[in-house]
């Protein structure tokens, strides 16, 4: 299977082509806001230096958060309009899965992602990065008692979680693990395990995870 993943949910993009079972091939979008500009001209070199063209693809994964708001829909766009264009079959991947997919750990594992106001975006997952249970946010001492009972590893891709003030720093030290910023090569691992199991989807139906509502409310006049 080709398949070609986007993951711009959070501060670090990429984009990755899978081939064969293995990522061929990856390239960085650079850092939040932006992704936009630089996205379907990434697309395009990734698939040039790899003698493809969007039609070769076979299949499509987009990263679905949480994350920014604006760079999961920027993202997820792109990956539904590739699929509903070339009438390929799409898939989301949870960008906490993603993480504790690349966690290079035996046994269970929990990702982390800084959720911001003392807060951890937190999932939990099994050695093949199965979802152990739901997707979560919260303080530390909101989430702890669910990985306490995981007995596993803690993977981050923000070093400042675990530091001094970070909102992990709790977490045991010999217990920590460093997963990429960059996660386009693991959206497609996943993604391409998940349609190898049935998990196609069509593009209406890829929704964005955003575990935490929108802060933003309408004015009460409008309500």
């Amino acid at each position: 299977m080709r398949l070609l993943a986007v993951d711009t949910a959070r501060r670090h993009g990429s984009v990755a082509l899978l081939r064969d079972g293995e990522v061929a091939a990856s390239a960085s979008l650079g850092v939040a806001p932006g992704f936009g500009e630089v996205l379907f001209p990434t697309i395009q070199e990734l698939l040039r230096g790899q003698a493809l063209a969007v039609a070769d693809i076979e299949a499509f994964a987009g990263a679905t958060g949480p994350g920014s708001f604006t760079g999961i829909r920027v993202g997820l766009v792109a990956v539904k309009a590739l699929a509903e264009v070339g009438g390929r079959p799409v898939t989301g991947v949870s960008s906490l899965r993603a993480l504790a997919a690349s966690a290079n750990c035996d046994g269970p594992r929990a990702a982390l992602f800084d959720a911001r106001r003392g807060e951890l975006f937190c999932g939990c997952y099994g050695p093949e990065a199965e979802p152990l249970a739901a997707e979560t946010v919260g303080a530390w001492d909101a989430v702890w008692p669910r990985l306490r009972h995981l007995g596993g590893y803690f993977v981050a891709n923000e070093p400042s979680l675990f530091t001094v003030g970070g909102a992990a720093e709790r977490a045991p030290a010999d217990r920590r693990l460093s997963g990429p910023q960059e996660l386009a090569g693991a959206v497609a691992i996943v993604a391409a395990a998940d349609l190898a199991a049935g998990g196609a989807f069509d593009p209406e139906d890829v929704q964005a995870n955003y575990i935490r509502k929108p802060s933003a409310r309408l004015p009460a006049v409008m309500r």
